[in-house]
């Protein structure tokens, strides 16, 4: 069982009864994620299923036909989109604009800054830009899925939600875990 506080609940009630509809169901992030990314035959193998959102990153972890254990950091994308906003002095919006180009794979990026620059970046600046981030995110999520498996290295990583497309994450992610980088895979939604 989990215990969500009181209020959180109340509220998600609340807005259900408001538009009409009854709560049949409840459960968490990683769970709900792990349903939809990672069918339920595949989950007799040790897999970590990892949803980086924009201000979390959450953790479920399957074994034997079943999900053992599920974590959540408080790191994902916003961290990415600050360290972009910090360096080229432009707004939120702005940075997250210029994180999903990268993520594009565009190679050039070109934007207004807060002092009305027009500044034209290249993706492998951005990318060195947001590097020692994706590093502290890829080794933050790779601790926890050590913990959350009794220390020992699942048989791969499936990366899903928008912080999942961060450039070099997947591949830090695989230099961390010690997992070769074909096994730990970016998941989208058509899978």
């Amino acid at each position: 069982a989990t215990f969500l506080p009181q209020m959180v609940v109340d509220s998600l009630y609340t807005v259900m009864d408001r538009i009409g509809l009854e709560v049949i169901h409840l459960t968490l992030e990683p769970i709900a994620a792990l349903n939809v990314a990672i069918p339920k035959d595949l989950r007799l193998l040790n897999l970590a299923l990892v949803d980086i959102g924009a201000g979390t990153s959450d953790i479920a972890i399957t074994k034997s036909g079943t999900v053992i254990a599920y974590a959540m950091v408080p790191v994902a994308g916003d961290e990415l989109t600050e360290a972009i906003a910090q360096h080229y002095l432009v707004d939120f919006n702005t940075a997250e604009q210029i994180k999903m180009a990268l993520g594009a794979d565009k190679e050039q990026v070109e934007f207004t800054d807060i002092l009305d620059n027009q500044v034209q970046a290249n993706a492998d600046e951005i990318a060195c830009v947001i590097a020692p981030v994706v590093d502290q995110l890829a080794k933050t999520i790779t601790e926890k899925i050590y913990e959350y498996n009794g220390g020992k290295v699942p048989n791969a990583v499936f990366l899903v939600g928008g912080g999942s497309q961060s450039k070099g994450l997947s591949e830090a992610i695989s230099n961390y875990i010690g997992l070769p980088k074909d096994r730990v895979a970016v998941r989208n939604r058509s899978i």
